[in-house]
């Protein structure tokens, strides 16, 4: 099996490449340069891209002169919507399919476009911070509907949403599917009852499904697109390949928007900011990846979901003091270290600067992240296992 266990088990040294993950880690997180920290944190894998995408990308760079290059090439387009039959199930039309050079981006077009200073924006924490960061940049305010928790397992609080819904002050809600940071699947019920309270209320729903590929053993993605066509006409769809195929410095994202006025704006949203032109290199790596590398999805799937069972079978056997769920989605872990006695504080500061391994602090993902970090498993397994002995030394020499 060409994209096997060997494949994802390969350790690629990534210090001295300028890697955010890497070669940041230590400054992020205010930790002496001088000590060797393990970096779990930032949501990029440790494993090398496809074989067929690094062959394509290099054969472009060989061409030797990168210029401006075409918005929209026929080509772009059609891989993506072949991409979501095959993978979520529904049909997007071609010219629904919009370019942007990153989720984030997406969001903020959306933000300035749909959204006036001081307008709600919905967010259903804890959440991935930059969603959050993009509200207040941009002047709007931050509505949290915080989820429930039960024993590391999440679920939306509807009773509150449909009052949140029924402000019309509040005019976006942002969510995740899968969600990030818990990692939750949503159900086809949990997505049909938020979208139709959005869609009921003039509420516009910006859908973030870029995890939707990495989806763990026994788990199932249900995507917003699968359901109603009232939902759908009032949704924009934001994914990428980034994480998939960890292409993220790649910038080729790209929005799904079924509603022919609110494509419409948020074109003019792009427009207004100048954003035509696509990554060289983004392109071919997008449609290399989508047309060619399907059974590197499954491979690299099935290898994140051993690290989780490995991860939650460690935690359970050595580090009681710790509460983790195996992620129904992404290819991360929500760790609840509240049973440790430490404060929130104590924490993040333990994570860094004692245990020495840099992850997504709690607080980040706002209210109901005090208390959990997030750990990325997409690395090696040896990586996985030399976290979990830091991790275990560093917990015991204080406890």
């Amino acid at each position: 099996m060409k994209y096997g266990k060997d494949f994802f088990d390969t350790y690629i040294e990534r210090r001295g490449t300028r890697s955010i993950k890497w070669d940041g880690c230590n400054a992020k997180f205010g930790v002496d340069e001088g000590v060797e920290m393990l970096p779990m944190w930032i949501a990029d894998m440790d494993f090398k891209a496809p074989d067929e995408v690094v062959e394509a990308v290099a054969e472009r760079a060989a061409h030797g002169v990168y210029g401006y290059i075409i918005n929209r090439p026929d080509s772009f387009p059609a891989s993506i919507a072949r991409w979501i039959c095959c993978r979520y199930h529904w049909q997007a039309k071609e010219e629904w399919i919009l370019f942007t050079p990153g989720v984030i981006p997406g969001f903020n077009i959306s933000y300035q476009t749909f959204t006036q200073p001081g307008d709600g924006i919905i967010v259903q924490t804890p959440i991935y911070y930059p969603f959050m960061d993009g509200i207040r940049n941009n002047g709007r305010k931050m509505v949290v509907n915080q989820l429930v928790e039960t024993d590391g397992y999440y679920t939306m609080n509807f009773e509150e949403l449909e009052q949140l819904v029924k402000d019309p002050n509040n005019k976006i809600l942002i969510m995740a599917n899968p969600h990030n940071p818990t990692g939750r699947c949503w159900t086809a019920e949990e997505l049909t009852r938020l979208g139709e309270l959005c869609a009921d209320n003039g509420v516009l729903l910006i859908c973030d499904e870029i995890h939707a590929d990495i989806i763990m053993e026994g788990a199932q993605h249900c995507s917003m697109g699968t359901l109603s066509k009232k939902i759908l006409q009032n949704t924009i769809f934001h994914y990428a390949p980034s994480k998939t195929f960890n292409l993220a410095g790649l910038q080729t994202a790209y929005v799904v928007i079924p509603n022919d006025d609110i494509r419409a704006k948020f074109e003019a949203g792009l427009t207004a900011n100048r954003i035509f032109n696509m990554n060289w290199f983004g392109q071919v790596a997008l449609e290399t990846a989508y047309d060619r590398c399907g059974d590197y999805v499954e491979g690299m799937c099935r290898y994140v979901s051993a690290n989780m069972d490995y991860m939650v079978a460690y935690i359970q056997k050595n580090l009681p003091m710790l509460k983790v769920r195996k992620s129904e989605g992404t290819y991360m872990v929500w760790v609840d270290f509240r049973g440790t006695g430490m404060t929130t504080e104590e924490i993040e500061h333990f994570i860094a600067h004692k245990a020495h391994i840099g992850v997504d602090m709690g607080t980040w993902f706002g209210p109901g992240g005090e208390g959990w970090l997030r750990f990325n498993l997409a690395c090696p397994r040896s990586l996985v296992e030399k976290a979990m002995a830091m991790l275990t030394r560093a917990l015991y020499s204080k406890l």
